[in-house]
């Protein structure tokens, strides 16, 4: 996942999937309430028909209105009490705004049917499989049956009160307006229920219902009807603007990061194009616009830490430079042998401060071209602290130098040269400031191997700390070479320290002087740590 255009398409595909996940199981619950809206609809008027038929009935005479129904629609229709339904606080709300409640059963490929008698604890009940042509000629007896009770100047009229419990338009019209095939005329002629599909469009589809309306001539129509649309038009459009709205909305979520990223990258990159070196790209991640970002803030480092060595070099060359040229014109004014044997011994000693600088530059310089392959392999830090013991003896004067390891043979992966410049640098600039001791501490915590260099000196203060680890820094500005070295020596130990994935940090030590502790990996995880950059 280093690939940033990996990671980039990646995210696009899984939103594309999340969105397309969501946008279908959107419609689907919107189909699915639509759905349920356009069955309650279609059931409504013929349901509040049923419910007129049974209050013109006395409540013992009822049944013989449900075997009526139940023999119309070839269904068993009855009336139960609220009870027995058990009915929930839902559809208690559905049933007294006179809507029509339907109990799906999808296993079984039924629906359970109800609807209120209107101000009574009764209800009509049915179980219906399917709707079918026996419904909807039922529905046109039922619309018959009420206009009956009403003389034929006030049908249009009842009709048109009644429209308003039905879903579908009701009608009265003249026969002669209709066009029905041959087989529906004499349907019509024998007196019965005429369905007829319209399917001139598929989208479109729509059922009208005739029925003859007694000797006068009028066909009543119901619809058209149209056959619900899982996906219409308007639902289509709907769901595919949300869609692309959703895309839009991840594509930014993808990019606008990236280009962020990117943004603070340019304004850096030109802020260092126009000499400002305190230009930075706070930009993580190991991708290709976070690998840039590093090497553009390595880039930074190594041209300000080249500024500043420039400038220590020149002011570190001064001093031994003016006295070399001092002590060559005193040469020439000086008679005595044994003088001028001490001014060239001076002016010797002078030359060799000189290559000792140049050789610390050089070593310093080409530690800071990058991390080189570095060859691990398991070092005892114990025997490592002892040989360096065995090595200072001859110039520790009367301090101790002492080891103490609480397992001799504990090891850690690193290249024992760089190790031993480690230790060898920590150690040396102890002595300059320690009064009468100097320990090496080993020991191993949570799979770290810590190194400890502790002194009695006068220590560091807290404020100090971290600068003492910048090239060329000094701490007292009174320290002569002798006591106070050119300054490189930690940076070194914190360039190599780095290399090993470890960390290096200043503290007080137990005496009261200053603790160095080196902590390290027991174990790398490659062999070879290439181009990492501090």
């Amino acid at each position: 996942m280093n690939s940033i255009f990996l990671r980039l398409y990646g995210g696009l595909l899984l939103a594309l999937c999340f969105i397309g996940a969501i946008t279908y199981a959107s419609v689907e619950l919107v189909n699915h309430y639509r759905s349920d809206l356009y069955r309650e609809a279609m059931a409504r008027g013929t349901f509040y028909l049923m419910a007129e038929g049974y209050q013109r009935y006395e409540p013992a005479e009822r049944e013989r209105w449900s075997q009526v129904l139940s023999k119309l629609f070839n269904a068993e229709i009855s009336l139960q009490n609220a009870q027995a339904l058990e009915l929930g606080y839902r559809e208690e709300l559905h049933l007294s705004d006179g809507l029509v409640v339907m109990r799906l059963n999808d296993s079984e490929g039924y629906a359970d049917i109800l609807f209120q008698l209107p101000g009574e604890d009764a209800y009509i009940t049915t179980r219906m499989t399917k709707v079918s042509e026996q419904q909807a000629r039922a529905t046109a007896v039922l619309i018959l049956n009420h206009l009956s009770h009403f003389p034929e100047e006030e049908w249009k009229p009842a009709l048109a009160r009644l429209q308003q419990h039905f879903g579908y338009s009701l009608s009265l019209v003249g026969r002669d307006s209709v066009s029905l095939d041959n087989e529906q005329e004499q349907r019509l002629n024998r007196r019965e229920v005429v369905i007829a599909l319209d399917d001139s469009t598929r989208r479109d589809s729509s059922i009208r219902i005739f029925a003859p309306v007694a000797q006068t001539g009028m066909l009543l129509m119901l619809g058209p009807l149209s056959l619900f649309d899982q996906f219409p038009i308007e639902l289509l459009l709907i769901a595919g603007a949300l869609s692309l709205i959703a895309v839009a909305f991840a594509t930014y979520l993808q990019v606008s990061p990236l280009q962020r990223r990117l943004k603070q990258l340019d304004r850096a990159v030109s802020q260092l194009g126009s000499g400002d070196l305190g230009a930075y790209a706070n930009i993580e991640g190991n991708d290709a616009i976070g690998q840039v970002a590093a090497t553009f803030a390595h880039i930074r480092r190594l041209i300000e830490s080249q500024r500043e060595m420039t400038r220590a070099v020149s002011h570190e060359l001064r001093t031994p430079v003016a006295r070399l040229r001092f002590g060559l014109e005193m040469l020439a004014d000086i008679e005595s042998a044994d003088m001028r044997r001490e001014k060239l011994n001076a002016m010797d000693h002078d030359i060799e401060q000189l290559d000792q600088l140049i050789d610390e530059i050089l070593t310093y310089a080409r530690l800071e071209q990058g991390t080189p392959n570095i060859e691990f392999t398991p070092v005892v830090v114990a025997e490592l602290c002892e040989q360096l013991r065995e090595e200072l003896e001859t110039i520790r004067g009367d301090t101790s130098i002492t080891v103490e390891c609480a397992s001799l043979g504990l090891d850690v992966e690193a290249e024992e040269r760089y190790l031993h410049r480690v230790l060898q640098n920590l150690v040396t600039n102890a002595l300059r400031y320690a009064r009468s001791s100097i320990v090496m501490r080993v020991q191993e915590s949570e799979g770290r191997v810590l190194i400890y260099v502790d002194d009695d000196g006068p220590g560091i203060p807290e404020h100090e700390r971290e600068r003492v680890f910048k090239p060329f820094a000094r701490l007292d500005k009174s320290r002569h070479r002798a006591s106070g070295g050119y300054g490189l020596g930690l940076s070194i130990v914190k360039r190599i320290v780095d290399w090993h994935g470890g960390e290096i940090r200043v503290e007080e030590s137990p005496a009261g002087g200053a603790r160095f502790t080196v902590e390290l990996p027991r174990t790398q995880q490659e062999q070879h740590v290439l181009g990492r950059m501090g």
